[in-house]
């Protein structure tokens, strides 16, 4: 068959429109650095777990998935990234099923990140309203917008949160159908706020290390208040175990997540783009999530810490905004926070109809998510993306808890990166590139243990403690059978006009 006739088209229609700096931002929102200072890590806490040192080593041990997604970003710069790194290196059928897989647990997870940002707007309500004894925004913390991880919501509350929610989304899809270029921009903006504001809220505890104690007493009675008790921290300050206990928090939901960028590779401007935005990306996140966890342990002292994170109300940016003293750089760093929770949804956005649009364009999607406008948008792909995600997004009305119970499908999320990694080893076998080699095997170790980790520790949420997760494992059932079916139906209907679809992952895309 004609190499031409086994793809939609001979060009993908993509503009190379991409920045450095796009890049690397869109690389920094799918690590979500902010949002791990926030509620993600510190709660979870063991006695003598060390925040920053689980972090250095997260990031140590990240690196030769670094490495991977560098090399084969290069060497492979397509639309779909992984997915075409996966398919041309395992074949069509576990490259199509796992990215599948991974994207449909993505959605889920930006729905449902969208819907629990509110807990950041409640954050920030609550804090700076008690600290200025502002009854409006006290009203708006306990009656309007609520925090679900804390109580369930009533339906009218819970409305108000999807419509809020369901705006943003739309309003981010719409700008990203209007003008591809657009949709990076925003990604651009929201991480350019976003670092500035996690930047300040480092100086600001910084700036009190002279005073601290007094200083964020405010917070703490606050904390009281509200009938959590806080007991002084007695055990003790470091245990090698219990750090490294902790470092499948942020291998999990921090640093392995760098696949952005090199699923919009066919869209960057110059080669420095493909040879850096990874591991620049990787190093500021971990400058940021380490440097800020070591700041707080050497600011307010690790016992005063290990004290109070585990009432979910103290961390890094409720201290921040309490020792800022100053309305203005209050609402600079509350706002911030906010603007993390967006920045996912809107690089989540581009990188979502990417892989859609690479499925699409091998004739495993129908044809019409690949179709592009005279901006370089794929519009069925983005609306593909809005229909899907406000039904997930529907959930966390109906059942709060069957919404949290789906943060367990990230599972799906290190089995995925486990695969990449074994493709990274075939890849480097069949080429002979020995750096691939290693560097497969090491990351595939790697998320061989944290896939086993995602399944048993109940932290994270598949596995209960008791028993599985009825709900989670019923959704990644349905989603790895799901995507399988859907395979096998795209390879039997592509048959019957003429075209043997396990021709096409013999073939890498046209750019």
């Amino acid at each position: 068959m004609e190499r031409s006739k086994l793809f939609v088209r001979e060009s993908s229609g993509l503009v190379k429109d991409v920045s450095m700096v796009d890049a690397v931002m869109l690389n920094v929102g799918n690590m979500s650095a902010g949002l791990a200072l926030f509620t993600s890590i510190s709660p979870y806490i063991q006695q003598g777990s060390v925040l920053w040192l689980a972090s250095l080593i997260g990031f140590v041990l990240a690196l030769p998935q670094a490495f991977i997604y560098t090399v084969l970003s290069k060497r492979i710069p397509r639309t779909g990234g992984d997915y075409v790194w996966i398919s041309r290196t395992l074949g069509g059928g576990i490259g199509t099923v796992m990215a599948l897989a991974v994207m449909i647990e993505s959605l889920a997870y930006f729905a449902i990140t969208a819907y629990f940002a509110s807990s950041a707007l409640n954050t920030v309500f609550w804090t700076i309203g008690t600290l200025d004894k502002s009854t409006s925004l006290l009203y708006l913390a306990n009656n309007v917008i609520v925090n679900p991880f804390a109580v369930t919501p009533t339906l009218g509350q819970s409305m108000i949160i999807y419509g809020v929610s369901a705006a943003i989304f739309g309003v981010i899809i719409g700008l990203n159908i209007v003008k591809a270029k657009w949709g990076y921009s925003i990604v651009t903006a929201l991480g350019t706020f976003s670092i500035a504001s996690t930047i300040g809220a480092i100086i600001v505890i910084a700036a009190s290390a002279g005073h601290f104690s007094s200083s964020i007493l405010p917070l703490v009675n606050a904390i009281k208040a509200t009938g959590v008790t806080v007991q002084p921290y007695t055990g003790p300050s470091f245990s090698f175990v219990a750090t490294l206990l902790m470092l499948p928090f942020f291998a999990l939901f921090t640093y392995p997540w760098m696949q952005a960028g090199p699923a919009v590779a066919s869209e960057f401007k110059g080669k420095r783009t493909l040879k850096y935005n990874v591991i620049i990306s990787l190093v500021l996140t971990a400058l940021v999530v380490t440097g800020s966890f070591l700041l707080m342990d050497v600011v307010a002292g690790y016992g005063f810490n290990a004290s109070l994170y585990p009432t979910g109300i103290y961390n890094f940016w409720t201290a921040a905004i309490t020792l800022a003293g100053n309305p203005v750089v209050q609402w600079f760093l509350g706002l911030g926070l906010f603007a993390w929770e967006v920045y996912i949804l809107a690089y989540g956005v581009i990188v979502f109809s990417r892989y859609v649009f690479a499925m699409s364009f091998d004739r495993v999607l129908p044809e019409r998510f690949s179709q592009v406008n005279s901006k370089g948008s794929p519009v069925y792909a983005h609306l593909l993306d809005l229909a899907v995600t406000l039904f997930f997004l529907a959930i966390p009305v109906l059942s709060t808890q069957g919404a949290v119970a789906l943060y367990g499908a990230t599972i799906l999320g290190s089995l995925y990166f486990l695969v990449v990694s074994i493709a990274a080893v075939f890849y480097g076998r069949k080429n002979g590139h020995s750096g691939l080699k290693i560097a497969g095997v090491l990351s595939a170790i790697y998320f061989l243990f944290l896939t086993i980790e995602a399944g048993v520790n109940p932290a994270f949420g598949f596995f209960t403690g008791t028993s599985v997760n009825p709900i989670t494992a019923l959704f990644v059932s349905v989603t790895l059978v799901g995507s399988l079916a859907v395979y096998l139906y795209a390879r039997f209907s592509n048959a019957k006009k003429g075209i043997d679809l396990s021709l096409v992952y013999k073939e890498i895309p046209p750019e």
